[in-house]
């Protein structure tokens, strides 16, 4: 006789806020006001899925790509906020720690349990299925953010290779900073619009090519005054205060949002 149980328990997560329903704002939408979490003391956490009497859409594996500079001294700093969002979730989620992957670090479900049985003890084993919600994988890359592109297009062409090869039709989604936007403010776009001088976006565009489809979410990170390039420079390169911090977590929400508005086929 044996005993299976999950090694990793997952604990019941709230939303901080009810999840819109169809007739409330899309909080990816341009019009959603960015959050003031300013006096909050927790921590957001990630919306679960709502219970529905529906058929369950068919979803698409997503290789959830996020931007940044890598090491320690960048990792709080505004232009990595992409990295600050994919730990946060995947941490949310009980996801695999990131690891050396896909030449990347990557976070995936984790699917590890044990057996035991009497004569042969406990015993590891892992499984191959995809999880009933979400089918997300998560990427970082390694290398600085205006050379990405590379990573990325290798990165997703042995996801791709991996995920066909099982039945399945995988989607990319790059998440990023967002220099214009407002602190916190989350949005989605086609992976082909404007880079709008984020030279991280425009290394994946060049490396992706005009004929790939994917998408990109935005974080907002807001910006200074001068437009001057240096004054920019610094302000991106800065480490994040304990407020804007707070801000881009509580944005999180939004994120998976969006990420499940692209995995269940609902961005076209």
């Amino acid at each position: 006789m044996t005993m299976q149980a999950n090694a990793t328990p997952r604990a019941h997560v709230q939303a901080l806020a009810p999840i819109p329903s169809a007739a409330d704002p899309d909080p990816c939408s341009e019009d959603v006001e960015p959050r003031d979490d300013s006096g909050d003391e927790e921590k957001a956490t990630i919306p679960p899925t709502i219970p529905s009497t529906m058929p369950p859409p068919t979803l698409h594996p997503l290789l959830i790509c996020s931007l940044g500079n890598p090491g320690t001294s960048y990792a709080t700093t505004l232009h990595s906020a992409g990295h600050l969002i994919t730990s946060h979730i995947s941490t949310t989620k009980a996801y695999t720690p990131f690891t050396q992957g896909l030449s990347g670090l990557v976070s995936r479900p984790n699917n590890t349990s044990y057996t035991f049985g009497l004569l042969s003890g406990f015993k590891k084993t892992r499984t191959d299925t995809a999880p009933e919600e979400d089918d997300w994988t998560f990427w970082q890359s390694v290398s600085l953010m205006n050379i990405s592109g590379p990573g990325v297009k290798k990165a997703w062409s042995a996801f791709c290779s991996e995920k066909r090869s099982a039945g399945s039709e995988p989607r990319l989604v790059v998440v990023h900073d967002e220099l214009e936007a407002a602190l916190g403010k989350v949005s989605i776009k086609d992976g082909a619009n404007s880079a709008r001088g984020h030279n991280g976006l425009k290394s994946v565009q060049t490396s992706l090519g005009s004929g790939a489809k994917w998408w990109r979410i935005g974080v907002g990170i807001g910006r200074p005054e001068s437009r001057d390039a240096s004054v920019v420079s610094r302000y991106v390169l800065r480490k994040m205060d304990a407020r804007e911090e707070r801000a881009l977590v509580g944005c999180c929400s939004g994120v998976v949002a969006a990420l499940r508005e692209i995995g269940e086929g609902r961005r076209k």
